[in-house]
Parts: C-alpha cells; structure tokens; sequence
C-alpha cells in the first residue's frame, strides 16, 4: 500500500473510533437549519473533504477513492447527484438539511461513520463540495421535502395489515425475504444504478440506514432510496398504509440477535 493510501487509511480507522466514542457517549448532532452553510467551495472544506472523504468517494467525488476498491455497497459517486436519504420525493436532489444529516449520522451497516466528531461549522463546509461534483446541482433544485403527516398508532391490525402489503401487495418479501432478513429469491440479482450488486436491507437489524424512528422508516418508503431498486411507494399505497408496512417493517427486528 502507498503511504499516501495507509495515511488516509488510518486517519480513517481513528476517526472511526472516535466517531464510535461520540455515540456511545451520547451525543446528538444539530441539524443544518442550526449552522451556516456557505454558498461556495471554501478551502475549509476542500481540505475537509481530501482529508476526510476522498479516501473513500475519490478526489473527483465518483465514488473511486483508493478504499473504495473492498467496499460494498460502494461509496456514493457524487458525481450523479443521486443521494439516498433525503426528505425530498424520489428523483429529487436532496436538501443541505438532508447531507448534513447524513454526514453527521453517516449510514448504519455500511462504511460511511457518523462525522459528528467534526464541528458543525467543518461538516458544513462539506455541503457546497459535494454539491459541486454534480452539475445537477447548477440547474435544479431539491423539490419541497415531503410531508410527513401524524403517525398512525401502532397496533396488532396495524402490524397485521402491513404485513399484508408486505406479503401479498408490494411483495417485498422477494427481496427482503420472508423473514426480512435481506435474502429473498431475488435478492442475489439486485444492482444499483450505476452496475455495482446491492444486497436488500436486512430488517432484523434494526439498525435502519436512513434513522431508526418510525418517522424515518416512513420516509424511506415514501421517498425511496435514490440510485437503488428501492422505489417510492408514495403513489402505490395510501399515507396510512405506509405507516401500516412502517409497522410491520419495525416488528421484523430481532433484538435478541443484535446485542
């Protein structure tokens, strides 16, 4: 290995272990709407991001940094403008408010650690570097992040209609599996947008990539996961029946295999 690609490497496993310390002690990042976010590339966050992030997602922000080689699922080539966890609906770029999150809480059972170990005003400098990597950004907006109404109460008919959507309307289960453990019978077949294998969530973790409150479980099925097989269901089912399969979704975790 190049010392250039061992000194990025473990600059990474020691913010990782910091990142690791930050949670278990607790502590929340603050959302965008609180920091500023420049409108420019700053050098701030030039030098932020080839510290930080090229490792992994590439100088060039293509998701082709020296790491990314071992990875998968591969880092997020930034170049397409496609982001998963959003608040906006599907095909929409994403909101500062949405990265900021991301790279506060990074990605449970993935590669991307929480940054919160960085102060609020480094990870905002973040923001307008990976927005320059896609010309997206030049001519488009992010559409208004969706509503997100009251929470239906949770109940046994809640749970038992969605697994009827699960089951029998959506049939998730040919990817997710019957037991939502990511591996139904068409689950070795999935592919990203850009040609790379993706395997389905495995629900049983209970670590939800996108946040683990209801709320985010919801968005998920209602924005879908940008650049992945996994759709928006905002047309298919009702505001009610998202929260049915939200429900049923969140009774598949198996705690007593995830301590």
């Amino acid at each position: 290995m190049k010392p250039k690609a061992l000194l990025d490497k473990v600059g990474l496993w020691s913010a990782t272990a910091a990142a690791s310390m930050a949670l278990a002690a607790g502590i929340v990042p603050t959302t965008a709407k609180a920091v500023t976010i420049p409108t420019e590339v700053t050098e701030q966050g030039k030098e932020a991001y080839k510290k930080y992030c090229s490792a992994c997602h590439g100088e060039e922000g293509d998701g082709n940094g020296p790491l990314a080689r071992s990875m998968l699922p591969k880092p997020r080539d930034f170049t397409r403008g496609a982001y998963k966890f959003r608040t906006t609906p599907s095909g929409s770029l994403p909101t500062n408010e949405d990265i900021f999150r991301t790279i506060s809480y990074g990605v449970p059972n993935s590669t991307m650690i929480p940054w919160d170990i960085l102060s609020e005003e480094v990870r905002a400098s973040l923001i307008p570097v990976l927005k320059s990597f896609s010309e997206a950004f030049e001519y488009r907006q992010p559409e208004p992040p969706v509503t997100v109404g009251l929470e239906v109460r949770p109940t046994e008919r809640t749970v038992a209609e969605g697994k009827k959507i699960y089951e029998e309307k959506l049939e998730c289960w040919k990817c997710h599996g019957v037991e939502g453990r990511g591996d139904g019978p068409s689950a070795e077949e999935q592919e990203d947008d850009f040609g790379f294998p993706i395997k389905p969530f495995d629900f049983t973790t209970g670590k939800f990539k996108g946040g683990n409150s209801s709320g985010d479980v919801y968005l998920r099925f209602t924005t879908g996961l940008n650049g992945t097989p996994m759709p928006s269901f905002a047309k298919e089912l009702t505001d009610e029946q998202r929260w049915y399969l939200t429900h049923y979704v969140m009774s598949l975790i198996k705690p007593e295999e995830n301590h």
